[in-house]
């Protein structure tokens, strides 16, 4: 059977584990038997002869893993004839596929996508994401970096076993990290970045030390947004419809510690735009540049310590259900929670919540300011539609504006004001019982929640114009739900 050397990229990532605000993770049921494949071959143990004959032959045989070194060397010393191979069905289907795996890792635990494409013309069609995860994350060995590179080695299995062995040697390895290292004191990250290169230089992989560094957020919503337009179909031609018009949607990723906003900007946005908003990505043959912003601060998590922060001051908070009295713990910090005596109130609530946003901060291009200091970017075709997730989703979820059986959906800017308005008025006791899915750690803040939700879609993106955008858990791709998280943009960018 004839091997046909097809480049792969391998990628790599670490991030925030979990950041996803319905805390789900995929389960691997039916996946075992169509993707956890092993692949071997002489093809992997020739490669691996040729670097022992360059004088490392402890390398070369750490890079035969899952094939028979020595029956190779035993054939190519024993026999001199020449062999006819042939091409089956099988080999032309492998010759047309490619890989690309991202590590997607943190402080609670690592995750390995594997995904399998078939080029299409000038695109790839997604064929599998096979899934692998580990626990704890890389941030949680912060006292020992060597442990915490060991923990990869279960992922690094999957990617060997996923990957045909033909191929390792043209597959490049990236390691992105981002939250749970991010955090860690002193030289603890570089350490820990330090060991992992070390690892996966065993690997055989493409790699070089410019394969592993820290990824921000605006990174992590720039992939985001090509997963989305990816799974939409919308990438063709580079973004454009036949009448040459932008035909990708905006992507707004509401997490715990941030919240993201990406969408496709044409040229003139770019020359006008201030350093730093704009990333250039690249997939199916096309390229796009795209703002992106990463609030750092005003993911929902984060939003409400801001909120109660404000009222640590004036006693309760307005934000706050009526019956409840405790703390809020957010980044190490505890706030004071504690309702006022009148129970929260919607209206006062939305004011705190503005100002939390910092609406009033001068940016980079006056009059064109979002929140925070930030410039808002210049609205047109690329944020003229938006799809919103994670957080967003979950709240909606909560107050019946979609329903937890659906994957996507459509709603309003006006369904969050009515929705927090109603909520407001409960007490703490009536939040689990009127609400559903609501957890009893997340009670007293659904009224803060969902009024700092409208605030950011009414004030915090006001420029955009939106009053009505899709909701989206998954988005349905050659008939099956696929997950709109960033992994998978990363590996596109990466081929």
């Amino acid at each position: 059977m004839a091997l046909v050397a097809v480049p792969v990229t391998v990628l790599l990532a670490l991030s925030a584990f979990g950041e996803n605000a319905n805390g789900s993770t995929r389960g691997r049921g039916g996946r075992e038997g169509r993707g956890a494949r092993r692949f071997g071959g002489d093809a992997g143990a020739a490669s691996a002869l040729a670097m022992a004959r360059n004088g490392d032959e402890g390398l070369g045989r750490a890079r035969a893993r899952a094939v028979d070194y020595d029956k190779v060397l035993r054939e190519r010393k024993g026999s001199t004839t020449t062999t006819t191979t042939t091409t089956t069905r099988e080999d032309a289907a492998e010759a047309t596929r490619r890989y690309a795996v991202v590590l997607d890792a943190g402080s609670t635990g690592s995750r390995a996508h594997v995904f399998a494409f078939e080029r299409a013309g000038r695109g790839l069609k997604l064929l599998d994401d096979h899934f692998e995860a580990v626990k704890p994350g890389l941030s949680a060995r912060a006292s020992d970096p060597k442990a915490a590179a060991e923990s990869l080695r279960t992922l690094m299995t999957t990617a060997m076993n996923a990957v045909p062995a033909a191929d390792r040697a043209e597959t490049s390895v990236e390691l992105r990290a981002t939250a749970g290292l991010r955090l860690l004191p002193g030289d603890a990250s570089s350490d820990i970045l330090a060991e992992c290169k070390k690892l996966l230089k065993e690997y055989p992989f493409k790699f070089d030390d410019e394969s592993v560094s820290i990824m921000d957020g605006a990174d992590e919503g720039a992939y985001q947004w090509l997963t989305m337009n990816y799974l939409l179909g919308n990438l063709a031609n580079g973004g454009a419809d036949h009448d040459g018009d932008v035909q990708t949607v905006a992507a707004v990723d509401l997490g715990g510690g941030s919240v993201q906003l990406a969408y496709q900007v044409p040229p003139e946005s770019v020359a006008n735009a201030p350093d730093g908003y704009i990333t250039k990505l690249k997939a199916l043959g096309h390229s796009f540049d795209v703002y992106t912003r990463s609030h750092l601060g005003h993911g929902l998590m984060a939003a409400r310590a801001a909120v109660l922060a404000q009222a640590e001051e004036r006693g309760g908070s307005p934000c706050v259900h009526a019956g409840y009295d405790g703390v809020y713990e957010y980044a190490g910090k505890t706030y004071k929670a504690s309702a006022r005596d009148s129970g929260s109130d919607h209206a006062s609530c939305y004011d705190v919540a503005v100002a939390a946003l910092g609406v009033d901060k001068e940016c980079e291009r006056p009059k064109q300011c979002s929140f925070d200091g930030a410039w808002g970017g210049e609205p047109g075709a690329g944020s003229k539609r938006v799809y919103m997730s994670s957080y967003l989703w979950d709240r909606a979820v909560n107050v019946g504006i979609v329903t937890d059986d659906e994957i996507d959906g459509r709603a309003a800017v006006n369904d969050f004001k009515a929705a927090a308005e109603k909520a407001c008025g409960v007490s703490v006791a009536e939040v689990t019982t009127k609400y559903h899915g609501v957890e009893p750690k997340d009670a007293p803040f659904l009224c803060m929640d969902l009024t700092f939700a409208y605030a950011l879609l009414n004030v915090g993106f006001g420029r955009h114009g939106w009053r009505d955008f899709t909701l989206v858990k998954q988005i349905e791709y050659q008939g099956k739900p696929v997950e709109a998280a960033w992994p998978l943009g990363a590996a596109l960018n990466s081929m």
